[in-house]
């Protein structure tokens, strides 16, 4: 049997949960784009999104995929990041963005990875792609190979770098793209110390370019990750951003997508309009710290009478400032003392917008001792002269 405990601690809690917020919708953002999503990373739960389903053209997007590809095969040793590549002509004539190589240079596979990432350099793409698997008709099986394996059903690559091969341009659907640099950023954390690298330079000739994320410089806290551009596709833009911890929430990162964008100006707007969003109507709330107590519940029985009861794991999770959670403390009433610390007595149930999303169990810290005849006594008879002074109070 259990016995629902209401804590004044816990209805304390939930009044500072339930904080008003604009609707996504308010911000007018799919007037802008052709699809959008937003997403907490460490779960891979979408937290709003628009179009998120269906495949749409990516341009450089894709060069996700192939990064990924790339650095798969570095970690399986096949290729290291110190190899020397030597450009060749078909390199050369690579279109759209690229490092300007010529013919005759050479650079490390360190060297190309970076321009891919970093200003979503085709020609780099294309010679990493061809050092990897000796064409790039090979490598985009393997990416194809790739996307299955992972479960991005909505993918499908023609090329490493995104360019339209006559109208044909690779597909992903928003979802993919998403879960894509989930795990991207679950196998190699250290990309982001690429793609938070202002410019490239190439040293002994005439280039320097910027990164080609318009938030990089613009809002704190992003550090990823990638654009795209065709005419087809528009302006593309993932982003990753890490919020800051505060006292009762911790610190977490979201990963937005914007698709379609009219102008590299509205994809900058659009794609800080979503962070911005993110950010001030999402929130990791900390719902319970093993090294915190949840509350004080009576234990029938027991010399203390009140016993201090902690979780048995920590628990957190974004959540909507504006979701209304609950959180009920059910008490075993089979358990009786003594108890030893560890000792399960119950447990939490934590429900957000009705429904439940997580049970943790509730435990004791401390031994706790029986209580002795002559307490019990004591403490049965302050309780009925309680309840008869009330009683006399009340009439």
């Amino acid at each position: 049997m259990w016995r629902r405990h209401v804590s004044g601690i816990m209805a304390f809690i939930l009044s500072l949960l339930v904080i008003g917020s604009t609707a996504f919708a308010d911000i007018g953002i799919e007037d802008g784009v052709s699809a959008y999503l937003i997403g907490d990373y460490e779960t891979g739960e979408i937290l709003e999104g628009y179009n998120v389903d269906g495949p749409v053209e990516i341009a450089s997007i894709s060069k996700l995929m192939s990064y990924l590809i790339i650095m798969d095969h570095i970690h399986m040793n096949s290729i290291s990041m110190g190899d020397r590549i030597y450009i060749d002509e078909d390199i050369v004539e690579v279109g759209g963005s690229s490092l300007e190589l010529e013919v005759g240079e050479s650079f490390t596979v360190e060297e190309l990875l970076r321009a891919v990432m970093v200003v979503s350099a085709n020609d780099a793409t294309y010679a990493l792609a061809r050092h990897v698997a000796g064409s790039e008709e090979s490598f985009v099986k393997i990416m194809n190979s790739k996307a299955r394996e992972l479960g991005l059903n909505n993918s499908i690559y023609i090329n490493s770098t995104g360019l339209p091969h006559g109208e044909l341009q690779n597909v992903m659907s928003p979802e993919d793209i998403f879960m894509l640099s989930k795990y991207i950023l679950d196998s190699y954390p250290e990309t982001l110390s690429i793609t938070t690298i202002p410019f490239i330079e190439v040293p002994g000739r005439d280039y320097r370019k910027e990164n080609t994320n318009p938030l990089l410089d613009k809002m704190v806290g992003i550090d990823g990750l990638k654009t795209g551009f065709t005419d087809r596709a528009g302006h593309c833009l993932v982003a990753t951003l890490k919020d800051e911890p505060s006292q009762m929430d911790e610190a977490f990162r979201l990963i937005g997508i914007i698709m379609g964008a009219g102008s590299e100006e509205e994809r900058g707007e659009m794609g800080e309009k979503l962070m911005l969003y993110g950010m001030d109507n999402y929130h990791k709330k900390i719902f319970t710290d093993i090294d915190k107590q949840v509350d004080m519940v009576s234990i029938p029985k027991s010399k203390d009478g009140m016993v201090e009861v902690y979780p048995t794991r920590d628990y957190s999770r974004v959540i909507k400032y504006e979701d209304d959670v609950e959180m009920d403390i059910l008490i075993d009433t089979g358990i009786y003392p003594p108890l030893k610390e560890g000792d399960i007595v119950g447990k939490l149930i934590i429900s957000i917008n009705g429904e439940a999303q997580e049970e943790i169990d509730l435990m004791v810290n401390r031994d706790i001792k029986r209580q002795g005849p002559f307490n019990w006594m004591l403490r049965r008879i302050g309780d009925m002269l309680f309840r008869f002074a009330r009683s006399i109070k009340n009439n």
